[in-house]
Parts: C-alpha cells; structure tokens; sequence
C-alpha cells in the first residue's frame, strides 16, 4: 500500500477533468440523430474500456492531497479488476491452487449458495495488503470481513453516473450498477467494474497467513 493507503483509492489532487457529451447516431432527412450515450469532447482510445464503456475521467496523482478512502480511482480501479491485481498495491494478488484471493465487507443478508456467483466491486488482493486492511479499513472493521478463494472470476458490468439527454446536454440522473449487456451502457460514465466471482471457497484469514508463514513468506511479519 503507497502512503498507507490502497492503491485503488481517490486522492483530493485527482479531480474529474475532461467535457462530457452527448453522441448521436448520423442524422437522416426524417428525423435527428438518436443520442447513443456520452463521450468526452476531446476523446481518445484510452477513455474506454474493452467492452466499449467510457470511464470516468480522474487527473493521476496518486498521493496527492487527502485519501477519499471510500473512493476509488475509475482509471485504477478499471486496470486492477481488468488484470485482476490487488487493490491494495497493484501487485499479484495472492494465488493458490484453491484460487485467487478476495476480500469483502460482509452483507447482513446473502442470497442462498453465496458467495457462489457473488458481484464483487472490490479488485483481489494479497495476503499481506489483506491482513492489513482488515485491521485498518473502517468498513471492515464496522461490519466485518469476508474472505474468499475463487477459482475463477469474469467481468459482470460497471457501476457509476448515468446521464440523460437534457436540452442537448448531458444531466446526470443518479448512479447505477449496469450489466455489459444493458441497453443504457452507453449512458454510464463507470467509475467502478464489477466481477462475478465463480467456484469460490471462504476461507480463514489468520489460517491463511499461518499456512503461508510456515512455508517461509516472510513478507507476512510486517502485515501481521
């Protein structure tokens, strides 16, 4: 963790930047142009991601400021759930044969086989940043920590501002969590990815680190 604070996290030096507008469809002699959804006035390739959604433009200035620690950057948080790094420093996630490493606030109420096909919005993490931010995370520590191994993960949708068409221009009407097959994806500027987690197995943290010590990890110490 840089600072000591995730490396996904929002710093108050990290403005949004960039004109949100609205895109159309080619206009015929019958009718205007159908609005598709936003863009940016000045867009490039990198203000999309792979299926296509635009994210939410941030300045990167990690350090910068005061940690908006229930905030994340959209850019980072798009590259650490994409490449499934952690979240904590950007680094491999912690792997196993039983799966990679995910940790999650613990709801009041699941559904039945939970965590099993879970929508996840934190990106994985390793061990020592694990063992870290259940100690130091206020929402951790209000409603407990859920640790899981998934075998297997894929990308669910995004989550973030939805915008209409308001005399020409984009008004943004509340935020939303919107699956890759939605037909309002093109409204959403995401500031969070989502991922469904598959074959997953909870797991015990301090078993885990003890497990991992044993086999000589000793980058665990300083976590612990």
């Amino acid at each position: 963790m840089r600072f000591g604070v995730p490396a996904v996290t929002l710093w108050s030096g990290e403005p949004r930047t960039g004109e949100l507008v609205l895109q159309r469809s080619a206009a015929h002699a019958s009718r205007p142009g159908r609005v598709l959804g936003v863009g940016y006035a000045d867009e490039t390739e990198s203000d999309r991601d792979e299926m296509g959604v635009l994210i939410l433009r941030h300045h990167q200035a990690p350090g910068t400021g005061t940690a908006r620690l229930k905030l994340v950057h959209p850019a980072r948080h798009h590259r650490f759930m994409a490449q499934e790094l952690c979240q904590g420093c950007g680094g491999e996630p912690d792997r196993t044969t039983a799966g990679t490493l995910w940790l999650m606030p613990r709801e009041a109420s699941v559904p039945a086989g939970w965590p099993e096909g879970a929508v996840v919005e934190h990106p994985p993490i390793c061990l020592p940043c694990a063992l870290r931010s259940r100690a130091a995370c206020p929402e951790g520590r209000r409603c407990g920590w859920v640790a899981v191994r998934a075998g297997d993960s894929d990308l669910w949708g995004v989550a973030g501002p939805v915008y209409a068409d308001r005399g020409g221009r984009p008004e943004e009407i509340g935020h939303d969590r919107i699956s890759y097959d939605d037909p309002w994806l093109g409204r959403i500027a995401a500031s969070r990815w989502l991922r469904t987690l598959w074959d997953c197995s909870p797991v015990d943290l301090d078993d885990e680190a003890r497990r991992a010590a044993a086999a000589g990890r000793s980058e665990l110490a300083a976590a612990r």
